[in-house]
């Protein structure tokens, strides 16, 4: 390997340990550090969902010394959230009156009540399997279900083995119980299915019970997407990933050497699939665990702001079409993206709307709008990636949805994922003129999300915008590249070379003595030629600053190979989503904002869309974004150059906390 490179496993392993960081923070509300156990979690199932089984397929040696690195690497951090959370989460629930049953007696006064709601509610999800040796039935754990295997001794002393799910599909896994001298309890259905099954198994001893939990590798490829029809092939690839091979089984790690060896034999594991774990699994659950005492223990609230400017005018496009609007996710309010969809589909103007949709809520307002336009009579062109993964299903239903609607459905490309996040609504005036409304954002059309998301969305009425859009537009429907983009940076045009070119440009610029600095701030960086050329300005002595919330596979401050380059991540109450890229200029900044990472798929594999900002008021705003980022002192780390992070701790300093800042600076603006 490279000595200014790291695996892109590795720094993503580095990422998810500052989503820990922000759970061992004790100057995060308690249920805020529940929620960072709970993405934790999330994030960990998805790793080994997709990003494993290609080093555990492709046996070599290579690949098997970083399949330990990685497997060391969540060793140590499983144990760091087991020690967060009995040494502190547990701690501190406690202190506030909220006891939570894992593995302690449970008081007398409720055994009747989880009796009663296991025998009534839970008891009729539960599926019980035998494992019998002597028949050689072929046993199947569901992708992520959790199960409990029990390990039983008969009237004649003979032992067995049974397991069974734990239905947390069905029913809540967490329920709260009646309260006693003002404590309040809360339980497992887990912890309520142990202490019930003598129900269960009434004519056995009940030897030891143990979770157990099964990860698949869902990370499907599609031969060939260049004949037959994709859609069908996609639908099959969906259903096939239920069944995909093993990469992580998870055990109790209070489970015999017996029992292991049974769940191995039974469940046709390999050795370096098995994983110890804690005595409970699938803990992003934590994100519903029950608040008693709600709203105390949770994080401050930020209520989405106003935009004034759009506040003075019933018509939304009247104001876009005086100037250019830009919002930022999710200080500001998603209710302006609705009301520009919903308005266009009762404008008596507009005539047609086109839009891009990577990932769509499952209750999608802006479909809903599409399909409200195409009913009254304008022309909507729907391009739907339903590729997008983990969204494919959703995708789909409104893909159908849309289209019985009468909107002209596009559904993916072959060899393509469509990632641009843009939208384009055309107006004829009195005159019947045509005019143009376009929204270009760094996030998806999903409302939900954009409530948790730091992105960035823009309004235009500029033709020039409009004109790249509608060659976009044209290549999606026809699938020919009739012009060139002149303003938009895109991905499948010429994105990445227009990007080299700029960086190559503060090479040229640094070297004539002039003003060069390059600015990043992504989700992600491993594209090899941006590497180089980042590697390349580093040497001539351009500085190179980049935020990178995940994966990033270039090393910093590398003597004579990347010492002049700076890298930051920012992990707070919001996911970091927006994309920014800022060039010196010589003095005359160049700044684009992106659905686009700094990744091989986005720049090579995908349809992106960077956008100029021009106007000196939101270049000023992204400037002051800029430097509120980069000055946190609370939220920002620094990544070195082994690819951990340094947490940034200045004595006697004002503290910052960038996001916190951002929302206060919009807020006085109102």
């Amino acid at each position: 390997m490279q000595h200014h490179l790291i695996p892109s496993e590795i720094s993503w392993l580095s990422f998810n340990s500052c989503i820990l960081d922000e759970a061992d923070d004790t100057a995060n509300a308690l249920y805020e550090r529940i929620k960072f156990l709970a993405i934790h979690s999330s994030n960990l199932d998805e790793f080994f969902r997709v990003k494993i089984n290609k080093l555990q397929r492709k046996k070599t040696k290579k690949n098997s010394e970083l399949l330990d690195k990685i497997l060391a690497e969540v060793n140590l951090q499983q144990n760091r959230f087991g020690k967060i959370w009995s040494s502190s989460i547990l701690p501190e629930l406690r202190a506030n009156n909220i006891i939570y049953y894992e593995n302690q007696e449970i008081l007398p006064e409720h055994l009747h009540e989880i009796e009663y709601f296991f025998k009534s509610i839970i008891l009729s999800y539960i599926q019980v399997i035998y494992i019998l040796e002597k028949k050689s039935k072929v046993h199947y754990l569901k992708n992520r279900g959790l199960y409990l295997l029990v390990k039983l001794k008969d009237i004649s002393g003979n032992f067995n083995y049974a397991y069974l799910n734990i239905p947390s599909d069905k029913v809540d896994r967490y329920k709260q119980l009646k309260s006693i001298e003002n404590q309040n309890y809360i339980i497992s259905i887990d912890t309520i299915i142990k202490n019930c099954l003598s129900v269960v198994f009434p004519h056995a001893e009940i030897v030891s019970c143990n979770a157990v939990k099964l990860n698949r590798d869902e990370n499907y490829q599609i031969e060939d997407e260049n004949s037959g029809d994709l859609i069908a092939k996609i639908e099959a690839k969906i259903e096939q990933r239920k069944n995909g091979s093993s990469t992580r089984f998870l055990y109790d790690y209070n489970m015999d050497s017996e029992s292991i060896l049974v769940c191995r034999n039974t469940f046709r594991l390999k050795e370096n699939e098995m994983i110890k774990g804690g005595t409970h699994h699938n803990l992003y659950d934590l994100f519903k665990f029950p608040n008693p005492l709600k709203p105390e223990l949770q994080g401050p609230n930020y209520p989405s702001l106003k935009h004034t400017a759009f506040e003075n005018s019933n018509s939304i496009f009247e104001i876009i079409e005086k100037q250019n609007q830009l919002l930022h996710f999710p200080y500001q309010s998603y209710f302006y993206v609705l009301q520009f969809f919903n308005q266009a589909a009762v404008h008596r103007d507009v005539t047609e709307i086109q839009i891009t949709l990577y990932r769509i809520s499952s209750q999608s307002l802006i479909a809903n709008a599409l399909i409200s336009a195409a009913k009254n009579g304008k022309k909507v062109t729907v391009f739907v990636e339903v590729k997008a993964r983990f969204d494919e299903y959703n995708n789909l239903f409104w893909s159908k949805e849309m289209k019985n609607a009468g909107i002209k459905i596009i559904q993916s490309m072959p060899n393509l994922k469509v990632h641009a996040k843009v939208a384009m609504v055309t107006m004829k005036d009195q005159l019947g003129k045509k005019k143009y409304f376009s929204y270009l954002s760094t996030g998806n059309f999903n409302e939900s999300t954009a409530s948790i998301y730091a992105d960035f969305g823009f309004f235009t009425s500029e033709r020039k915008y409009a004109a790249d859009l509608t060659r976009v537009f044209t290549f999606l429907k026809t699938k020919k590249k009739s012009k060139v983009i002149k303003h938009l940076l895109v991905a499948g045009f010429e994105m990445k070379e227009r990007l080299i070119k700029l960086i190559n440009n503060e090479i040229k610029n640094k070297k004539a003595g002039r003003p060069a600095s390059v600015f990043l701030k992504v989700n992600g960086v491993d594209e090899k030629d941006i590497i180089d050329k980042l590697i390349e300005a580093s040497r001539a002595g351009v500085e190179v600053t980049l935020i990178v919330r995940g994966i990033c596979t270039l090393l910093p401050g590398i003597k004579n190979t990347s010492e002049n380059i700076k890298i930051y991540r920012i992990v707070d109450m919001f996911l970091e989503h927006a994309r920014i890229y800022k060039f010196a200029n010589n003095g005359h900044e160049k700044i684009y904002l992106s659905s686009a990472d700094m990744l091989s798929r986005n720049l090579n594999r995908r349809i992106e869309v960077a956008f100029p900002l021009q106007d000196e008021n939101h270049i000023a705003a992204i400037n002051q974004i800029i430097e509120i980022q980069l000055g946190d002192n609370t939220k920002k780390r620094t990544i070195n150059n082994c690819g951990t992070n340094d947490i940034i701790r200045e004595e006697n300093a004002i503290k910052r906390r960038a996001q916190t800042e951002i929302y206060d600076r919009l807020a006085e603006r109102n």
